[in-house]
């Protein structure tokens, strides 16, 4: 068994507003320095944590006065969970047209690089509240 088949890091924070972007991905940073995860595994997680952000910030109207919460887990089966909660306006990624250029929101291919490199576990929207958990394989 290799350390990373124990690993029990995990990282969860608060962000708002301007920093939020730059604090998630400074988490990830953090996250896998106590992962022992490098390389691309860094590079793609980062990716995929300041898309989401991003997204959620300029497409969502989340972050700007309620907490974007964040959240990334060593999985038992060699991937890493990262979880997402927001108040912005609700959006399930999973019923977003794949591979379709989408202009008046940028382009789309942001959406399609997370869905290429994660899976997307569960998404709900409650209580003014979303909820997205992903399953992104590292290793």
């Amino acid at each position: 068994m290799s350390a990373r088949d124990s690993n029990s890091a995990s990282v969860t924070i608060r962000c708002i507003g301007d920093g939020a972007v730059r604090a998630g991905v400074d988490a990830v940073h953090g996250f896998c320095a106590e992962a022992g995860l490098d390389g691309s595994d860094v590079a793609r997680l980062a990716i995929i944590v300041e898309e989401l952000v991003t997204n959620l910030i300029e497409h969502g109207g989340a972050g700007a006065a309620e907490a974007i919460e964040l959240s990334l887990a060593w999985r038992d089966e060699g991937a890493v969970a990262l979880v997402l909660s927001d108040g912005g306006g609700a959006f399930d990624p999973r019923e977003a047209p794949h591979d379709v250029a989408i202009p008046d929101r940028g382009g789309g291919a942001g959406l399609n690089l997370v869905r290429a490199w994660a899976s997307i576990l569960d998404y709900r929207s409650e209580g003014g509240r979303n909820r997205m958990e992903l399953s992104i394989p590292v290793g």
